[in-house]
C-alpha cells in the first residue's frame, strides 16, 4: 500500500509541475535544427519544491512551490531513487547532451561549473518541455535516446542567477552508498528531514523522528549519524547516533509519520547546495558528520 501511495504522490507532483510556463525555450536537435518554443511548459524530469509553498501565494510557483529540474550526477548511487540535485528552473541556463558519452551537462546561472549528469539509466536526466513553435504545438523530451531528432541542447534565455546557500547554519559531509565510486562524500548545508503527505504538500523538520524518545536534531551537538538499516516493509529505519557529549545510541526511525494531523512519509534529507538543493533518500545515506570531520 505504501508503494502505491508513493506512486500516487509522484504522479500528483508531476501533474502540478506541468503547469509552469516560461517565456521562451530554445531547443536544438543533434542535426542542428533549432526550435524556439514560447509559452513553454515543463513535465518529465521536474518536481515541485513543495516545502517552499505558500498556500496564500499569488502565483503557481508561490502556491505549489518552485519547479525544479532533477539532476542525477554520475556518482549518485545506483538505486532507482538515488541522490538528486534539485535545480530551480528559474536558474537553469542550459542543458547539453552527449549521447555517445551518455552524459549531460546542466549549466546553472551564477554557478561556475556545470553539473554533470549521466544518461546510463532510462528516464534519468531527461527534461520534458512543450510549447508553441511557429503557431503550432510542439513537444520534446530532451535526454531521451531515439533514432531521429534527439535533443542536443536546451537553452533558457531568461535564467536568473542563483543566490546559493544562506549564510550561517551547519555544513555536513554526507557519505552516500555507491560502492563503484568508493562511497563518495558530498557537502550540503543545513540538513532537514523531508516529509511528504497524501495531498502533495511537504514539510521540512529540523530533527529525525525517533520511534521512542526524543527526535535527533541535525545541530552542533551531532557528531556522527550512521544509517544501519532501512526497511520500507516495516516502515522503520535504524541509525547509530553520536553526540558531542560522547554518547552513542541506536535510534529506530519511523518512516510513516504524522504532522498537523496529516499522515505522511519520510522521503529523506534535504540540504542546501550552490545550485539549489540536494535530496538524500535515507537508503542512499551511509554516514553523516560535520564537514570539518569528513566521513571515513
Amino acid at each position: 500500500m505504501r508503494r502505491a501511495w508513493c506512486g500516487v504522490l509522484a504522479a500528483a507532483i508531476l501533474a502540478s509541475a506541468a503547469g509552469l510556463a516560461a517565456d521562451e525555450v530554445v531547443v536544438v536537435d543533434v542535426d542542428g535544427k533549432e526550435t524556439k518554443l514560447t509559452g513553454a511548459k515543463f513535465g518529465a524530469g521536474t518536481r515541485r519544491l513543495a516545502w517552499l509553498a505558500d498556500p496564500k501565494g499569488a502565483t503557481p510557483d508561490a502556491k505549489l512551490g518552485p519547479l525544479a529540474v532533477e539532476v542525477r550526477e554520475p556518482n549518485s548511487t545506483t538505486f532507482a531513487k538515488g541522490v538528486v540535485t534539485l535545480v530551480p528552473v528559474a536558474h537553469l541556463e542550459a542543458v547539453r547532451y552527449d549521447y555517445e558519452k551518455l552524459s549531460a551537462a546542466f549549466t546553472v546561472k551564477g554557478v561556475k561549473d556545470p553539473l554533470s549528469g549521466t544518461l546510463q539509466y532510462k528516464g534519468i536526466n531527461t527534461i520534458g518541455v512543450s510549447g508553441t513553435a511557429d503557431g503550432k504545438a510542439a513537444a520534446f523530451t530532451a535526454g531521451a535516446l531515439q533514432a531521429k531528432g534527439a535533443v542536443k541542447t536546451v537553452t533558457f534565455p531568461d535564467a536568473v542567477p542563483v543566490t546559493g546557500p544562506k549564510a550561517g547554519g551547519t555544513n555536513w559531509a554526507v557519505q552516500i552508498v555507491q560502492p563503484k565510486a568508493e562511497n563518495p562524500t558530498v557537502a550540503a548545508r543545513n540538513l532537514k528531514v523531508l516529509y511528504q503527505f497524501k495531498d502533495g504538500t511537504q514539510h521540512l523538520a529540523d530533527a529525525v523522528p525517533a520511534r521512542k524518545g526524543a527526535a535527533v536534531p541535525f545541530d552542533g551537538k551531532l557528531t556522527r549519524f550512521e544509517m544501519l538499516a532501512n526497511d520500507e516493509n516495516t516502515n522503520i529505519a535504524v541509525a547509530e547516533v553520536e553526540t558531542g557529549a560522547g554518547t552513542e545510541k541506536v535510534v529506530a526511525i519511523p518512516l510513516a509519520v504524522e504532522h498537523d494531523g496529516k499522515a505522511g512519509v519520510v522521503v529523506g534529507l534535504v540540504g542546501e547546495v550552490e545550485a539549489g538543493y540536494k535530496l538524500f533518500p535515507l537508503h542512499a545515506v551511509k554516514v553523516i558528520v560535520p564537514f570539518s570531520k569528513k566521513a571515513d
